[in-house]
């Protein structure tokens, strides 16, 4: 619906007239257009980029993981993740390990490993600690299959698909703490 035709009848022929109704329409429409999308901005499916960050810092979770990849050193051929001497700057070897220096480089996640460790934090965020909020997350994390089991001694052993984890989620569930637990639980997990 054009605009130009809701203008008084006296009006309705002005070329001036006319020419700052389609102006205003044309700025005024595209202003709704923007502020329908608004409110993707912070829909964890569908942002990307910054906008994830901002859903990220709203839930306390950062993009960037400290101690995720292995530094390339200089080792000999019997070590396993050694490489041999040559110059860095090509990706031909391996550095040189000098004392205190740290063993593991941080890593800024892709938008996929981000989105997935923002719903972590959501799960941890809104936690009851009980058994089947901690089945619950499981099943968020790991999908069909896992197993949860409580030892009633302080312990809960969950048993995961080796079908439904990789390196990523492997690394999340042993360092970064992301299903939900009560003060005192250890997890034990297994792979099956």
């Amino acid at each position: 619906m054009s605009y130009s035709n809701l203008l008084i009848w006296q009006y309705r022929h002005k070329p001036r007239a006319v020419a700052t109704i389609k102006l205003f329409e044309n700025i005024f429409g595209s202003s709704f257009v923007d502020l329908n999308n608004l409110k993707n901005v912070l829909n964890i499916e569908e942002s990307t980029g910054h906008q994830l960050d901002l859903v990220g810092k709203h839930v306390g979770q950062l993009r960037i993981i400290n101690g995720y990849q292995l530094r390339k050193f200089f080792g000999f051929h019997t070590s396993q993740y050694a490489l041999s001497f040559g110059r860095l700057n090509q990706n031909v070897g391996g550095q040189w390990y000098r004392r205190r220096d740290p063993l593991a480089d941080s890593v800024r996640l892709s938008d996929e490993d981000y989105r997935f460790l923002i719903k972590c934090q959501i799960l941890k965020n809104y936690q009851t600690g009980t058994l089947p909020n901690i089945i619950e997350a499981c099943l968020f994390v790991f999908g069909e299959g896992c197993d949860v089991t409580d030892n009633y001694d302080m312990t809960v052993s969950i048993s995961i698909p080796r079908s439904k984890m990789t390196d990523f989620k492997k690394f999340a569930v042993e360092h970064l703490d992301i299903l939900p637990r009560q003060v005192g639980v250890k997890f034990n997990y297994s792979i099956q």
